[in-house]
């Protein structure tokens, strides 16, 4: 039996402060959000319950007592979206929808997905991409739009596929790979 997360129990106690279309809408949008993102734990971020993989909110959502909203914890993403969002009321930080009607799953998955994207839209740090599912694909440094330092590797299934390490972009170093028992099977120097 999986055991529930703090952050889980947050947003429980948050949306037991909800009763009837509100709570209902904003459970449809939580059951909604983990099942695109099943990799993702739940926290509460800025006050309202939040997605999260990583250390990065990927989608919040809250309640109000005229409307729901959903936060992508980034104005461009809204933007992103355009005519897909075209018929909510939209501030730069979030969109609002009915409080008795929940977000279509094609509209919420579109927005994820743009989310997703935006994490994996690096010129320099540390960039994330992520599988559709939210589970984690690769991660590294980024330098002036060039993979740069030590960069990680997973399969779908979350297991280590490939280390190696870049220069500006080229390929530097040690290069591993991984079997799906995390058995070394290949090792090349560069």
């Amino acid at each position: 039996m999986k055991t529930q997360s703090a952050g889980a129990t947050l947003v429980d106690k948050y949306l037991a402060g909800f009763a009837g279309p509100p709570r209902a809408t904003l459970e449809a949008l939580r059951a909604t959000l983990l099942g695109i993102l099943p990799h993702a734990t739940e926290d509460v971020k800025y006050g309202m319950p939040a997605v999260v993989l990583g250390s990065k909110a990927i989608a919040g959502y809250a309640g109000f007592k005229e409307h729901c909203s959903y936060f992508p914890h980034s104005s461009n993403v809204l933007v992103a979206a355009g005519r897909a969002v075209a018929k909510y009321p939209v501030s730069k930080g979030g969109l609002r929808f009915p409080v008795e009607k929940p977000l279509p799953v094609g509209l919420v998955k579109k927005l994820v997905k743009l989310r997703l994207a935006e994490l994996a839209d690096v010129d320099n740090g540390p960039r994330f991409d992520y599988y559709d599912d939210g589970q984690l694909k690769a991660t590294g440094q980024m330098k002036h739009g060039q993979l740069h330092g030590t960069w990680k590797w997973f399969r779908k299934d979350g297991t280590l596929m490939r280390t190696g390490q870049f220069a500006r972009g080229a390929q530097v170093g040690t290069w591993e790979t991984f079997d799906a028992h995390g058995k070394l099977v290949k090792t090349t120097k560069l």
